[in-house]
């Protein structure tokens, strides 16, 4: 493989690691004898790490902005938000089995990979898979940093609102920019440790709190919960931040590169999804039923005040934190890699991960609402990385074949079922990013923090 390859942080150093047990020595004896393709780490992530990390990486946006898109997409929103959860768990799935059938047929990368999702791509359908993945992955990573900004600095000003009245949405949005950069310097993940459980802990905590304050104030309410109807439009801005709140496949690979055993990454895929799950669904139809049209962009905006929602803005800005420094390191990482900056702490490090802090800071200020930021990723590289690319290079890679390889044949419903999910994300998503540029570009559209 020739180019410039992302440079992905490897999760394992992240300050998580589990031994294996009786039965994955076991299998590495397999391993050895040459009877089961991939390693097993004496370190690594265990099942259940991974499925934390997979719910600490999706969990918190998402359970703040799907209140609202299930609103704006009418009862069907509730629907969706379990078709594509299944689909997108089904996607995760499908990733993982073609890693395993990379490591089946090239030995050489049954070690540590840093860029797998990439690499799946480029045996998959060659170099312009590869590139697509990449660049997908960069957007997808550094619009999901300006969108966890957005939510951190109105989480902030709500917090703080009777402290500093006068400080607005956008220079709390600035304020914590600068907060966050010198924490970025510090390198990688591993730097942080423990930050995948506490990320995990905190959107729990404050989803449980969420829970009982749309619950409370739905108990004391006597009016009437309104639902308009809504427009294309809107549904499809709904559809494409629903999207965004099911797209982790970014990091998958990464993570299952990191486990011990990674033939049990289907089994952290099931376990994440349904935790996932069980944190959106609650709050999504007790916003529908209690709130309705009232429901605001990012649901705690809609709760009154009180303790609850005192302590669901804490745990939310801790956890909004925690998944900066997650989701952003990776596209740190890649750009240092393409303009040779040392490892070791340094002054170039400082000086690229500020400058992409000042390149958010300028796109976030400039659309100033992160719900069609992330209509606008959710409906174009998610989809990609999520439906689109997992179910194709799954197909691709088995119908492939070769004397020395195991012979993969895809059961017609499945091949249907992949095919279906394929032609949904395309169409929905190309009408959620149509939505979203045009509600970007429209003279309705909210000014730019710098002209107001």
């Amino acid at each position: 493989m020739s180019g410039p390859q992302p440079n992905y942080q490897s999760i394992s150093n992240w300050g998580v690691s589990e031994t294996s047990s009786s039965s994955g020595r076991r299998r590495r004896s397999s391993v050895l004898a040459g009877l089961v393709p991939g390693p097993l780490r004496e370190h690594g992530l265990g099942v259940v790490t991974a499925a934390i990390f997979i719910v600490g990486e999706m969990a918190g946006s998402g359970v703040l902005a799907l209140p609202k898109a299930v609103v704006d997409s009418g009862w069907v929103g509730l629907v969706l938000v379990i078709y594509f959860c299944v689909n997108s768990c089904y996607g995760g799935t499908r990733l993982g089995v073609c890693w395993e059938i990379i490591e089946e047929r090239y030995p050489e990368h049954r070690g540590l990979v840093r860029n797998p999702y990439p690499m799946i791509a480029q045996y998959a359908v060659g170099t312009w898979g590869r590139i697509l993945v990449t660049i997908c992955v960069q957007i997808t990573l550094f619009g999901a940093g300006v969108v966890y900004l957005l939510l951190a600095s109105q989480i902030i000003q709500d917090l703080l609102k009777n402290v500093f009245p006068n400080i607005g949405y956008c220079m709390w949005f600035m304020i914590f920019a600068v907060c966050i950069t010198p924490p970025m310097w510090l390198g990688s993940p591993k730097d942080f440790r423990l930050v995948g459980f506490l990320a995990v802990m905190t959107t729990v905590l404050s989803c449980i709190f969420i829970f009982v304050q749309i619950i409370s104030e739905g108990i004391a309410s006597t009016e009437h919960v309104p639902h308009a109807p809504k427009g294309a439009m809107d549904f499809f801005l709904a559809f494409g931040v629903i999207l965004f709140s099911f797209g982790g496949a970014s990091t998958f690979p990464t993570i299952q590169n990191d486990m011990i055993d990674r033939s049990q990454f289907k089994s952290s895929v099931y376990m994440g999804f349904a935790v996932i799950l069980m944190l959106y669904l609650p709050i999504s139809f007790a916003s529908y039923f209690v709130f309705g049209d009232r429901t605001e962009p990012n649901i705690i905006l809609s709760l009154g005040d009180g303790p609850n929602v005192l302590c669901a803005n804490l745990f939310m800005a801790l956890h909004l934190f925690m998944a900066f420094l997650i989701v952003v390191n990776p596209v740190c990482q890649d750009i240092e890699n393409m303009f040779n900056v040392p490892h070791e702490f340094g002054m170039w490090r400082c000086v690229v991960r500020t400058v992409l802090v000042l390149l958010m800071v300028i796109v976030g200020e400039s659309i100033p609402q992160f719900s069609k930021i992330l209509a606008l990723v959710g409906g174009s590289t998610i989809t990609l990385l999520t439906f689109v690319l997992p179910n194709f290079f799954y197909m691709k890679l088995c119908d492939q074949k070769s004397p020395a390889w195991t012979r993969r044949k895809i059961p017609l419903h499945s091949r249907i079922y992949m095919w279906e999910i394929i032609l949904i994300g395309i169409s929905g998503g190309f009408a959620a990013t149509y939505s979203a540029c045009h509600a970007i570009f429209s003279s309705q559209f909210s000014k730019p923090c710098y002209m107001w």
